[in-house]
């Protein structure tokens, strides 16, 4: 990740709220169903992609399964 800031809106203070949303996202804990829903998903989107050819989809499916298991 790159150390680089983007410049203040407006003058104002720019805060790192990384380690605060990652904290949150461990406290409310995972939801496979939802989880399972977004991916399958995006294979859909895979799947109709008319500028992807068939092996580009399979590819791209079987890297985003593999990501996921």
């Amino acid at each position: 990740m790159s150390n680089k800031r983007p410049p203040s809106p407006v003058g104002g203070r720019i805060a790192d709220k990384r380690a605060e949303f990652e904290r949150i996202s461990k406290r409310s804990g995972r939801d496979e169903a939802a989880e399972r829903a977004f991916i399958e998903n995006k294979i859909q989107m895979i799947e109709t992609d008319p500028n992807l050819t068939p092996k580009e989809k399979e590819e791209a499916i079987r890297q985003l399964r593999d990501q996921f298991r």
